[in-house]
């Protein structure tokens, strides 16, 4: 199926008697809008009038371009949980496995998309397939603390058989470990002070053993750029937590150190970040697993506000600046997938925006 097969499945809460513009359409308006640059509704407008024969390639516009206000208003009626079911459909149609598949979840805000209080600016919680460079999901939060929650739902809906699962230390929750267990995937977090208790635990452990000059480096990584050199050495046990713990957390199976030594100049700091994981102490890409959860920052969060300008957008209308959003994600997933000959996704979407030819064979192939 091609992605517009895939948006006949989206649903909205428009009446038949306000159903001018087709629903596909302007989907389709949309997406080729961002694809070649465009960042607000005037913009997709203007996109729409200019490329009207190119779009009337592949869907009918019988009715022409929508006007930008409506442009907003249908996108406000669209029903997210079905544009998220079209989303996956497609991205799972895309995805090629070797390995396990790494999903790493995160939070990040719009902090342009608000109205007079930018602490009520959208905050979006993210699924990434970070081999792929594919956004699975996405769902909106309250706060940062709502994450919580935020994320075992999408556990609840996501296909994690056999996956490895990384997050970051907000989700360093038994219930959150316990439903990545039941969804027979492998979970790799980080500990920090908000669990006190573990983090105690796991930090004497390696402590003992560094103390006793036991330790044994699993991975070792160096690297060079910009007049500072960084080496990372990841170290891994099995967790022999206190009694109390092993009952609290029993899905730890190991417990992992990742020391960085950054040398700038004449200083050099240490740093040492503790993680937890059930997989086997023996795995040997336990490290590798670390430094992909951070793609997701890398990778998706800075094309967002780099490439797509994201953070800038001022577009804040309740229910389609969560749908605008995941438009972004669709266009960042079919960029990513699409073997066109660009280097880099800001180079793609420049080619989008000047060549019909080159955005035709992004979309169609």
């Amino acid at each position: 199926m091609d992605l517009l097969e895939h948006l006949t499945v989206v649903e909205e809460t428009r009446s038949d008697i306000n159903q001018r513009h087709n629903l596909v359409d302007v989907m389709f308006l949309v997406l080729s809008a961002i694809m070649s640059g465009a960042e607000g509704w005037q913009d997709i407008e203007t996109f729409g009038d200019s490329k009207l024969p190119w779009l009337q390639k592949f869907r009918p516009f019988n009715h022409g371009i929508p006007r930008r206000h409506t442009i907003a208003r249908i996108l406000r009626t669209v029903v997210v949980e079905s544009l998220l079911e079209a989303l996956l459909n497609w991205v799972n149609e895309q995805r090629t496995y070797t390995g396990k598949p790494i999903i790493a979840f995160d939070g990040k805000v719009l902090r342009g998309a608000y109205r007079n209080d930018s602490k009520t600016a959208l905050q979006l919680v993210t699924a990434y397939d970070t081999e792929n460079g594919l956004v699975l999901s996405q769902q909106p939060t309250k706060n940062k603390k709502g994450e919580i929650s935020v994320v075992r739902q999408m556990l609840d809906v996501l296909n994690l058989n056999g996956a490895v699962i990384t997050l970051d230390a907000l989700h360093c929750q038994r219930e959150t470990l316990e439903k990545i267990s039941e969804k027979k995937a492998h979970v790799v977090v980080q500990v920090k002070k908000n669990q006190p208790t573990l983090w105690n635990a796991v930090q004497s452990q390696f402590q003992a053993v560094f103390d006793a000059k036991k330790e044994q480096v699993v991975t070792e990584v160096r690297q060079e750029a910009h007049g500072r050199k960084e080496e990372r050495y990841v170290f891994q046990l099995k967790a022999k937590l206190p009694e109390n713990l092993v009952e609290k957390w029993p899905t730890i199976r190991s417990i992992i150190a990742v020391e960085r030594h950054r040398t700038e100049g004449r200083k050099t700091t240490i740093d040492t970040r503790y993680y937890v994981s059930s997989l086997s102490p023996r795995h040997k890409l336990l490290g590798h697993y670390i430094r992909q959860h951070w793609r997701i920052e890398n990778s998706q969060h800075y094309v967002l506000d780099v490439v797509f300008k994201e953070d800038e957008s001022r577009i804040a209308l309740e229910g389609a600046v969560e749908n605008l959003a995941l438009f972004r994600r669709f266009v960042m997933n079919i960029l990513r997938q699409c073997d066109c000959g660009s280097p880099s996704q800001r180079n793609k979407l420049k080619q989008a925006s000047w060549s019909d030819d080159y955005r035709e064979k992004v979309f169609f192939g």
